[in-house]
């Protein structure tokens, strides 16, 4: 059999790459050890930090799939999206106090040494909240993010979404983004809380969605004006002989 030549197994092997990554990984599997690509971004190293729910169970991360995003060319470059399943972050009020509060981290570095990360976005979709008019009610659903140099430093930025309800006035901030220095790897630590009070009552989202914007390390530009200059320079002389 005919071996294909080298740029048409490459091409093929990288849209194999790219049709795998596009595939959800559950987030259970993510804490197990595996990873995910997108783009030439790889994250890993998934860490369940801490979980706590006020009815005493715990978050079924298998209702929790993640899906790489290879759409975003430089900016706002490639990421993850967050779909929950079957209603695992959203919340009913008991009266008291009914929450959900779940903190994660995870690694982000660079398979390509030629472009870095720089910034970073989060987007809280599909936010609800459910409610009786009654000037004393509390529901709402809130990421906070902190990205650093190492795991559970902010010394990179943070970030925070939310969709709430305080006394009938509603807070919606559903986007927010960090800027930051041109970096190898970066550390994400995620804290999710959602909450409702009144029987009754009750909040939730059911997706949300990571970008890392990139550019291109210094060093690679300074080959590439170049060797710009060279094939500008060698289309002349041949249009001048001619």
């Amino acid at each position: 059999m005919k071996k294909p030549p080298p740029l048409r197994a490459l091409a093929l092997l990288l849209a194999l790459a790219a049709s795998g990554s596009a595939q959800a990984i559950p987030l259970t599997d993510l804490f197990a050890g595996q990873s995910i690509t997108a783009g030439d971004k790889l994250f890993n190293q998934w860490t369940l930090l801490f979980q706590d729910k006020s009815d005493g169970t715990t978050v079924k991360t298998d209702n929790i799939d993640v899906t790489a995003l290879n759409d975003g060319g430089m900016n706002p470059g490639p990421g993850l999206s967050f779909n929950i399943l079957n209603g695992e972050f959203n919340v009913s009020g008991d009266g008291i106090l009914a929450y959900l509060d779940f903190m994660f981290g995870f690694h982000v570095s660079v398979l390509d040494p030629t472009l870095k990360i720089k910034d970073n976005s989060l987007t809280m979709g599909n936010a609800f909240i459910s409610y009786t008019p009654d000037q004393n009610n509390d529901n709402g659903s809130y990421i906070k993010e902190k990205i650093g140099t190492a795991a559970g430093q902010n010394d990179l930025g943070a970030k925070n979404v939310e969709f709430s309800l305080l006394n009938d006035a509603l807070t919606s901030k559903l986007t927010d983004s960090a800027a930051f220095a041109p970096q190898n790897e970066i550390w994400v630590t995620k804290n999710i809380l959602v909450w409702a009070t009144d029987v009754g009552d009750s909040a939730g989202f059911n997706s949300f969605t990571q970008r890392f914007s990139q550019v291109p390390e210094p060093g690679t530009l300074l080959l590439f004006v170049p060797a710009m200059a060279a094939l500008v320079g060698i289309r002349r002389r041949k249009t001048t002989t001619a």
